[in-house]
């Protein structure tokens, strides 16, 4: 087939949604022939990349939208990249109708960004539409809202409200129900869909992360000399947001670390809530146990998860976070809220899901888990080898690869294929 993607993120040479559609591009073009729309902030990289000789010849780009720098502060530039994916959003349709005059693609497929609120209008090229992975319509619970700094908890109210207004927006109502079919990420997005399409055909669950053999291989080697002994090594990584839930983990910590369990927590990130989390681990007599390493590069983040027995991140709002997808593939135990992606991800035999009921509550069972893994350490090494069987049998490229292919099939008429 001749598919067209929207893909705004797309570079081999970062992770997170830059990751995800890189992976997305390269593994779709194993079967058809691939144009990709995407940010012109991209065009260095991918020009580098075709140098390298990373870019697969049935694979071409076009380029869209405008960019500037990211801002310092990076809450600012948060909403700095929300706002040029709107602007993309809105670029995007001439030069995908150019593009369709030229070569007609039998379907176009819009791959990220993994959110249901901004509308794609590839809906109106008249092939079939397919949307997602999306996620974004998870909760953060109003009663969570006093462990947050203050930006934090407006940037909260800031994206509540507009759920509440994308919802009633004829351009999103428009882009869902003109979707040929529509991949949600998480649960809480799939109820959205259905409620606005008004049935579940159409709509199915896939994960906006998945992996290639060569990584799987990679990090699941790590797992291979996981320790059990020394004090309780406990990792986090990702976007440190309020919504991250590392604040619980830190109350978590402080039962724990009463309870006798010696441990080290590294918050191996950056993001607009450290400064606040600091202030917060030292209120709680945390100074000495907990360590904030910043980002850190590909090969110290690998030998990281190799030390780390316990990914402890229990996020109240998420989608499918590839750090702990790759923690788990690490041979790490995952400690997750039973909420969003995560809660798709980890299974009760492989990790342990925090029910998502109040604070005091949350945190006793946050502590019960850290206290369980301390004193019975074959914990880690059975559910640490469930953990990377899961995600290297459920979230491979092959998984992704046969769900997409088969809607492909689906929505293109006989005549097409």
């Amino acid at each position: 087939m001749k598919i067209l993607l929207s893909v705004i993120a797309c570079t081999p040479y970062h992770g997170s949604e830059n990751y995800g559609g890189w992976t997305a591009v390269k593994c779709l073009a194993r079967d058809h022939n691939v144009w990709v729309i995407t940010s012109k902030r991209n065009r260095p990289d991918l020009e580098k990349a075709e140098t390298e000789g990373l870019v697969p010849q049935n694979v071409h780009f076009s380029y869209a939208g405008d960019f500037h720098e990211w801002h310092r502060i990076r809450l600012i530039a948060r909403l700095q990249s929300w706002k040029e994916y709107v602007s993309f959003s809105k670029a995007i349709l001439p030069v995908a109708r150019d593009l369709h005059q030229a070569v007609k693609f039998d379907l176009v497929h819009h791959v990220n960004y993994a959110t249901w609120r901004v509308a794609s209008p590839l809906w109106k090229l008249g092939i079939p539409f397919i949307f997602g992975p999306i996620g974004g319509n998870e909760r953060f619970p109003l009663r969570f809202f006093p462990m947050l700094s203050y930006s934090a908890a407006g940037f909260e109210l800031f994206r509540m409200s507009s759920n509440i207004a994308s919802r009633f927006s004829p351009a999103v109502r428009a882009c869902l129900r003109h979707s040929a079919h529509v991949f949600a990420a998480n649960p809480e997005t799939e109820n959205l869909v259905k409620a606005v399409r008004g049935s579940s055909a159409g709509v199915s669950w896939l994960t906006s992360c998945f992996h290639s053999d060569e990584k799987i291989k990679a990090f699941t080697h790590l797992a291979a000399a996981k320790k059990t002994d020394g004090p309780l090594r406990l990792y986090a990584s990702g976007m440190m947001e309020g919504r991250k839930g590392v604040a619980l983990a830190l109350e978590a910590l402080a039962k724990a670390k009463a309870a006798g369990v010696k441990f080290q927590y590294r918050v191996g990130s950056f993001g607009p809530e450290i400064g606040h989390l600091r202030k917060r681990a030292a209120q709680l007599g945390l100074t000495d146990e907990i360590l904030f390493a910043g980002q850190l590069p590909v090969e110290a983040y690998k030998t990281e998860l190799g030390a780390t027995q316990v990914y402890l991140l229990p996020s109240l709002r998420d989608n499918a976070p590839a750090t702990l997808e790759e923690a788990m593939l690490a041979g790490c135990v995952p400690v997750v809220a039973d909420c969003g992606g995560p809660a798709c991800i980890v299974t009760g035999d492989c990790g342990f899901k925090i029910s998502v009921s109040n604070r005091r509550q949350m945190v006793a069972d946050l502590a019960d888990a850290i206290l369980a893994l301390d004193r019975r350490r074959e914990i880690i090494l059975q559910k640490g080898a469930a953990a990377r069987d899961r995600i290297a049998t459920a979230f491979g490229e092959e998984n992704y690869r046969q769900a997409v292919n088969a809607v492909y099939r689906a929505v293109i008429p006989c005549a097409a294929r």
